[in-house]
Order: structure tokens, then C-alpha cells, then sequence
């Protein structure tokens, strides 16, 4: 996970550095929280771990580029 897992600033500064990259556009998706909550609700194993994560983490770090 940690080398998925980053802040949109980190993947922002990361593809401005390529030279094969552009960039229109690199914020946080406006479906972000029904997404999660999707994802949360869905009879899935990996959904079912990450609950606690996503309590744990208070909505602060996890999100969609």
C-alpha cells in the first residue's frame, strides 16, 4: 500500500516531472465520499478490513486522484 497510498499534492509533484505526462487537472474527486461508502458497504473481504482503517483515519488521508 505504501507505494500507492499518496496525497494528490504527492501525485501531482510526481507526474509534473515527467516529461510524457500532462496535466489538466489533479484534485480530489467530488464522489470521494460515496465512493468510500460504497466500497465500505460492498460484500467484500479487502471492504470488510479497511472499515477500521477508514474510521481510524477520520476521513484526513485517504482519497481520489
Amino acid at each position: 500500500m505504501s507505494l500507492t497510498l499518496h496525497s494528490y499534492n504527492w501525485w501531482y509533484n510526481l507526474w509534473k516531472k515527467s516529461d510524457t505526462v500532462s496535466i489538466k487537472e489533479c484534485k480530489e474527486l467530488k464522489c470521494l465520499e460515496e465512493a468510500w461508502q460504497e466500497w465500505l458497504s460492498c460484500d467484500n473481504d479487502y471492504a470488510r478490513r479497511d472499515i477500521g482503517m477508514m474510521e481510524v483515519e477520520g476521513g484526513n488521508y485517504f482519497n481520489l486522484v
